[in-house]
């Protein structure tokens, strides 16, 4: 009886290593069946894909005398994109001229603004104080060279927000902002 015992519990403690043993079969034989399956449905792609390759390879020997050729730095320009380009550069050209007429009228009613005896900055406060406001002082700036602009704004804007009447004021702030431009480096805006 103690053999029939042992043998029970023998089999019953290795009933789920043989259940996990015969379970891992039919996961692994599964597991083949899908792959086999993902396979066989992957096969059909390929063959789509080689033959759009095919079809687009032959497609391009077709367009190639059509197409020009690719380039990278100092192109010519088609006639297309030439139109484009003078186009687009008179379109500045037309914008530069119609600034510098807008501060032409702007200057006109300040003449201060082109009184070269003047610094900057007093011509400003100057124009100011005898009613330019501060979007007509603006269309001044807009005139002027580029790098300019920045600092010249500026100046415009530290002048109307701080309130600044007086044109003695004028040397101060167009010094810094000049040393500024000179440097190369923005400014902080300091309360004048």
């Amino acid at each position: 009886m103690k053999i029939s015992r042992v043998s029970a519990v023998v089999l019953a403690a290795s009933l789920p290593i043989i259940a996990h043993a015969q379970l891992t079969q039919m996961f692994g034989a599964i597991h083949t069946a899908q792959y086999a399956i993902t396979k066989a449905k992957n096969l059909v792609p390929e063959q789509d894909t080689a033959q759009q390759q095919t079809q687009q390879a032959q497609q391009q020997r077709i367009d190639y005398p059509n197409q020009r050729p690719p380039c990278y730095a100092n192109c010519p320009l088609d006639a297309e994109d030439k139109q484009k380009y003078e186009a687009m550069q008179q379109r500045g050209q037309q914008q530069a001229q119609q600034q510098i007429d807008a501060a032409r009228k702007v200057i006109d009613m300040c003449p201060d603004l082109k009184d070269s005896r003047l610094i900057s900055g007093e011509r400003i406060i100057r124009c100011r104080n005898k009613g330019l406001t501060e979007e007509q002082q603006m269309t001044v700036v807009g005139a002027m060279p580029v790098l300019a602009q920045a600092y010249a704004a500026s100046m415009v804007q530290d002048i109307y927000e701080d309130n600044i009447t007086d044109p003695r004021k004028g040397k101060a702030i167009a010094d810094y902002y000049n040393g500024c431009l000179q440097r190369g480096t923005p400014c902080a805006r300091p309360k004048w």
